[in-house]
């Protein structure tokens, strides 16, 4: 879908805006706890999308009448932080778009991303195809975890995190959510993939250049 420049700054700001209202702004002094709950992030997405269809936002035409799926997909950072939660969108129950909402007050402004006609990708199939390559690698392991994550931004998939018992070491496993390819846990350069922490990114620089509309 072609927008305009300005349509889209205009959004931008607007997402801003109506994030920075939802989850106002905190510091270590007056708030100890900075977790959102997928209940708080699922009203921000809601409030989100009313404000930009009632405002004809660019990009909304198509959004009346759509629908938020309550129950998100959660993203991990590469850390085992939680990022945020995905929250599908539909009409007719047909998938027309996805909104991220920050599960972390202190990463800025509640809504991160808002994705129209999103290309599937294949979460469940990432995290069994990781844990397959987990066991392989380390079948006398512990697994402690396998959650979907953002290993390389705007690259997606599943991370496994397993323990060698012997050591102690801890080891992770990446698995592309598109091409279920597996991801070298090295980190990532210009010119050689890899991964790397946005959420560390984020608290070193601020918000700038994260918030999307795709």
């Amino acid at each position: 879908m072609n927008r305009n420049k300005i349509g889209v700054s205009i959004l931008v700001l607007a997402t801003l805006l109506v994030g920075m209202v939802l989850i106002p702004a905190v510091s270590a002094q007056e708030e100890k706890d900075y977790f959102v709950t997928a209940e708080e992030a699922f009203k921000h997405a809601n409030a989100n999308m009313i404000s930009f269809i009632a405002a004809d936002a660019p990009g909304f035409e198509n959004w009346t009448g759509a629908f938020i799926d309550p129950n998100p997909l959660e993203f991990y950072d590469i850390n085992s932080k939680k990022l945020f939660y995905q929250f599908s969108v539909y009409k007719e129950n047909i998938l027309i778009g996805r909104i991220d909402v920050c599960a972390d007050k202190t990463l800025g402004a509640s809504v991160n991303n808002i994705e129209f006609d999103p290309e599937p990708f294949k979460a469940a199939e990432a995290m069994e195809r990781s844990i397959e390559i987990t066991k392989s690698e380390y079948p006398d392991g512990k697994i402690k975890s396998t959650n979907m994550v953002v290993y390389s931004y705007p690259k997606i998939g599943a991370m496994t995190v397993v323990k060698d018992k012997t050591t102690g070491d801890e080891y992770r496993i990446f698995v592309d959510g598109y091409t279920l390819e597996g991801v070298e846990d090295k980190p990532a350069t210009e010119t050689e993939p890899g991964v790397w922490s946005m959420y560390d990114h984020l608290l070193k620089n601020g918000k700038d250049g994260f918030v999307e509309i795709l």
